[in-house]
């Protein structure tokens, strides 16, 4: 029973903090699911501050609704928060990274780390996803066929992944100069999972599924989420299949996998 208890506490301890950013993402997506613009302006107020750096015309708080850019006629909104990619920063850094870490303090250190580089990073690539929705959106739309909303949304799939995907190989480039090699190949991998688990399967879960508007918007992120992990898998150079045909790695040529029961 003595041994039993000593490996739950040493689990425990293991993936404390862990569990301590999965507790702090819930707490965030449950505030933002009921929060309104006034008590978003700890997210919306910086990011309308960096939008207006990009973009003509400045912002001006309207209560209950948002930052809003007349000369844009752009109305940074609850829905234009980022929190969902703040979660989904939040979880990729502790998950992905929290393994290079061994003591206790180190990880609650990097659990801290991570929440204010997902705040910050946060900031960043959604002041630019709006910047850039509002310079390019209305031709892009012309000039595809496709709606603004459609555009919009497209480029915040693009935009978000691309961020997301960054701040997780800049994170490890990190790690790694500083001697850290094992710092998580997975992770970017890992981000994925994350983005497609917050947009996908979290409203699905909630019943979304009747809504058109979740498929109208999981289609291109299924899509972008499948073609960055192909483009991850082919920048590590392995290729697969099936599993009935061999499976090489550049880095050791030599090991060849077949299927069970053929000879090599």
């Amino acid at each position: 029973m003595t041994g039993q208890l000593r490996k739950l506490v040493g689990a425990a301890e293991r993936h404390a903090f862990t569990l301590v950013a999965c507790a702090v993402a819930v707490g965030l997506k449950y505030h933002y699911s009921r929060a309104s613009a006034d008590e978003l302006r700890w997210i919306l107020a910086p990011t309308s501050w960096l939008t207006s750096l990009f973009t003509s015309g400045g912002f001006e708080f309207r209560v209950g609704e948002g930052y809003l850019n007349r000369e844009q006629s752009v109305l940074v909104s609850p829905a234009c928060a980022g929190i969902n990619f703040l979660v989904v920063a939040l979880l990729s850094l502790v998950l992905g990274f929290g393994g290079c870490f061994e003591s206790s303090r180190q990880k609650g250190s990097w659990c801290a780390a991570s929440l204010a580089l997902a705040y910050l990073s946060t900031l960043l690539v959604n002041a630019f996803r709006i910047s850039l929705s509002v310079a390019v959106a209305h031709l892009a739309a012309r000039v595809t066929g496709l709606t603004f909303q459609s555009v919009h949304r497209l480029l915040g799939v693009v935009v978000y992944l691309g961020g997301l995907l960054a701040l997780c190989l800049t994170i490890r480039f990190w790690l790694s100069s500083r001697g850290r090699r094992d710092a998580s190949r997975a992770a970017p991998l890992l981000a994925l999972g994350c983005y497609a688990g917050i947009t996908l399967v979290v409203p699905l879960l909630g019943g979304a599924a009747h809504n058109p508007q979740y498929w109208t918007h999981a289609a291109p992120v299924s899509v972008m989420v499948g073609v960055s992990a192909a483009l991850l898998f082919a920048a590590r150079g392995r290729t697969w299949d099936d599993g009935r045909h061999a499976f090489r790695s550049p880095e050791h040529p030599e090991r060849v996998a077949t299927e069970p029961g053929s000879r090599a």
